[in-house]
C-alpha cells in the first residue's frame, strides 16, 4: 500500500495528472494534491508519502529546493519531476539529489505508468532490505548493543542508511501475547507469528510509512512509529486511532489466530529513550498479567499492586500422597481460575507461586522415595518461570504438566514395587528422620509385624539393622566425600546425640568418625 502526492502550482495540471492513471492498480491507496512547496510541507505533516510527482518551476519555492527539504525531512520518499523546459541544470540538480525520474510536460499516461511501474519496484525492494536493516537496528538499541547515546544512536543511523533524523521521536507499541487457544508445534507457532505480524502491518500500521516491526523474543512484538509528523501533528486524534487499530488486531487475532494478547501503547520519546521507554511498557505488562485481550496506555491508572494469595500447599502435597488426581486437579485448578479475577496481578507473584509450588512437588516426591531434581531441573530455568508466569493461563498449563507427572510417578512406583521395595525407598527418604516399625507399616499399609517378619525373611537383617547399615554406609560417604562438619553428618543420618552416633560408628566400623575421616583425607 502507499501514497503519492502530486505537487504542481497549476491546479488543472496536478489534477489532470491525478485523473490520467488509475492509480490504485499500482496499489496506491491514497493521493493527495499540492499547488506549491508550502502546500507540499503541510501534506506531509498530516502523513508521509511514499512517492511524490512534483513541478520544477513553481512560486514560493521550486520543486527541487522542495525535494530537498523532503530529502532531509523523509528520506525514504521517493520523487519524479516534471517540467516544461529541457534544462540540462535542471537535470543535473535533480540527479545529484537522487530524483527517481525527469520527465517532460506534458507526460503521456503510459510514460508515467511505466515510471510509476519501476519506480514500486525499486521501492518494494527498499523496503525489505532497509526492513531487517531497521529491525537489526532497533534489537541493537534495546539489547544495548548500541548504547543508548544521542552520538552513538546516530553513527548508527548513518552508518547503515537508516531514514531517521536527529528531530525525530518515536512511539513504541509492545504487543505481548498471553496464550494461543490451541496447542502448537514450534513450525506453527513460527506460522501465527508470521500471520500476526501481517495482521499488525494491516490493521495497526495500515498507512503509516515511517513504522517498523521488531521481534523482542518469542511472544513478544514492537511496532515502532516515527512521530515527527505523522502522530504529533494529529495528537490526539492520532492516539485515538491507533486506540482503535489496536482493538480491531485484537479482535482479529482472537476470532482467525486463536491467540489472545494485549497491546501497550507508549509515549512519543527521543531515539535514545525509547529503550527506557520499551522497558515501561514490558514492566507494565508484568504488573498487569490479568490484562488479557486489551489495549494499555502506559500512562493508564492500573490496578494497584495486590497481596497474593497462596493456596494450601500442605493439603495439596498430602493429596499428592494420597494419589487423589481427581480432588487434587480440581483444588488446583479452582485456585487459578480464582487469580483471573484479581486486579493488579503481577508476574512476581505468580513467579512465586510457581517456585512454591515445585518445591512442595519436589519435597513431596522425595518423601515418597522419588528423587526428580535432575528430571524436574528444567522448570527452574528462568525461561520457563517468565514464560509460565506470562499469565495465569499459562501457569495452569504448567502446573497441570507438573501434577500429571508427579501423579504418574507415584502410580509407575506403586505398581511395580514389592513391599520390601517400598520400606527400603522409605528408609532412604526419611534417613535423617526417626524412624520406627510403626511409622513404616503405616506407610506400607500393614502391620508392624507382618513387615518384620517379610522383610527379616526376604534381607535376612531386620529393619533396625537395615537402618542402621544405611545410616552408617551415608555417613561413612559423608565424612569421607564432604567438609561438613560431624556434627552435622551426626544430624543428617539421624542422629541427634552426637556421641551416641560416635559410639554407633566405632561399633560398626572399628574407629571413630574422627579417626575414619583422618584416615579418607590423608589418601589412606
Amino acid at each position: 500500500m502507499y501514497r503519492l502526492l502530486i505537487v504542481d502550482d497549476e491546479e488543472f495540471t496536478a489534477n489532470g495528472i491525478k485523473a490520467s492513471v488509475n492509480w490504485s492498480k499500482f496499489g496506491i491507496i491514497h493521493v493527495s494534491v499540492a499547488n506549491n512547496a508550502r502546500q507540499a510541507k503541510e501534506k506531509f505533516s498530516e502523513h508521509p508519502f511514499d512517492m511524490m510527482i512534483c513541478d520544477i518551476e513553481m512560486p514560493q519555492g521550486s520543486g527541487l529546493e522542495l525535494y530537498e527539504w523532503v530529502r532531509e525531512e523523509h528520506p525514504w520518499t521517493e520523487c519524479v519531476f516534471l517540467t516544461c523546459h529541457a534544462d540540462f541544470q535542471y537535470a543535473k540538480k535533480a540527479i545529484q539529489l537522487g530524483s527517481f525520474e525527469y520527465l517532460l510536460k506534458p507526460a503521456p499516461p503510459e510514460e508515467l505508468e511505466q515510471v510509476m511501474t519501476e519506480m514500486i519496484k525499486k521501492i518494494s525492494k527498499d523496503r525489505k532490505s532497509s526492513s531487517i536493516v531497521i529491525e537489526r537496528f532497533w534489537q541493537d538499541v534495546l539489547q544495548q548493543v548500541i548504547p543508548s547515546q544521542p552520538d552513538k544512536i546516530m553513527e548508527a543511523i548513518g552508518k547503515h542508511n537508516i531514514p531517521y533524523t536527529s528531530r525525530m521521536k518515536f512511539l513504541p507499541i509492545l504487543i505481548g501475547i498471553q496464550h494461543w487457544k490451541k496447542e502448537l508445534s514450534a513450525r506453527d507457532a513460527q506460522i501465527m507469528e508470521y500471520a500476526l505480524t501481517n495482521a499488525l502491518k494491516e490493521l495497526v500500521i495500515h498507512q503509516v510509512a515511517a513504522a517498523h516491526i521488531v521481534r523482542i523474543k518469542a511472544n513478544q512484538l514492537l511496532a515502532v512509529f516515527s512521530t515527527e509528523h505523522a502522530i504529533e501533528a494529529s495528537g490526539e486524534n492520532f492516539r485515538k486511532e491507533l486506540i482503535k487499530r489496536c482493538g480491531l488486531f485484537i479482535e482479529t487475532c482472537n476470532r482467525y489466530f486463536y491467540c489472545h494478547l494485549s497491546c501497550y501503547i507508549g509515549q512519543p520519546s527521543e531515539i535514545y529513550d525509547v529503550r527506557d521507554m520499551v522497558e515501561n511498557l514490558v514492566a507494565l505488562r508484568k504488573n498487569q498479567v490479568n490484562a488479557v485481550d486489551r489495549v494499555v496506555l502506559i500512562d493508564e491508572k492500573m490496578a494497584n499492586e495486590t497481596p497474593f494469595p497462596m493456596p494450601p500447599m500442605r493439603i495439596w502435597s498430602e493429596l499428592i500422597k494420597q494419589g487423589d488426581k481427581k480432588k487434587l486437579m480440581a483444588e488446583s485448578q479452582d485456585f487459578l481460575e480464582s487469580l483471573k479475577r484479581i486486579e493488579g496481578l503481577n508476574s512476581k507473584s505468580l513467579q512465586q507461586f510457581y517456585l512454591s509450588f515445585l518445591q512442595m512437588v519436589l519435597h513431596t516426591l522425595q518423601q515418597k522415595g522419588l528423587y526428580t531434581d535432575d528430571i524436574l531441573a528444567d522448570h527452574f530455568a528462568p525461561e520457563r518461570i517468565s514464560s509460565a508466569a506470562e499469565s495465569v493461563k499459562n501457569l495452569q498449563d504448567w502446573v497441570t504438566d507438573v501434577l500429571e507427572f508427579a501423579m504418574t510417578s507415584i502410580e509407575a512406583l506403586g505398581s511395580n514395587e514389592t513391599v520390601v521395595e517400598k520400606i527400603k525407598r522409605y528408609i532412604s527418604a526419611n534417613i535423617d528422620q526417626e524412624m520406627s516399625r510403626q511409622y513404616i507399616a503405616d506407610y506400607i499399609g500393614l502391620s508392624p509385624d507382618h513387615i518384620v517378619k517379610l522383610f527379616k525373611k526376604e534381607t535376612g537383617l531386620s529393619i533396625s539393622e537395615y537402618i542402621l547399615k544405611e545410616r552408617i554406609d551415608l555417613a561413612k560417604e559423608l565424612l569421607a566425600k564432604s567438609e561438613t562438619s560431624i556434627s552435622n553428618v551426626a544430624l543428617a543420618v539421624g542422629f541427634a546425640n552426637f556421641s551416641y552416633f560416635s559410639t554407633l560408628f566405632k561399633k560398626e566400623v572399628l574407629m571413630t568418625p574422627q579417626e575414619y575421616r583422618k584416615r579418607f583425607s590423608s589418601g589412606m
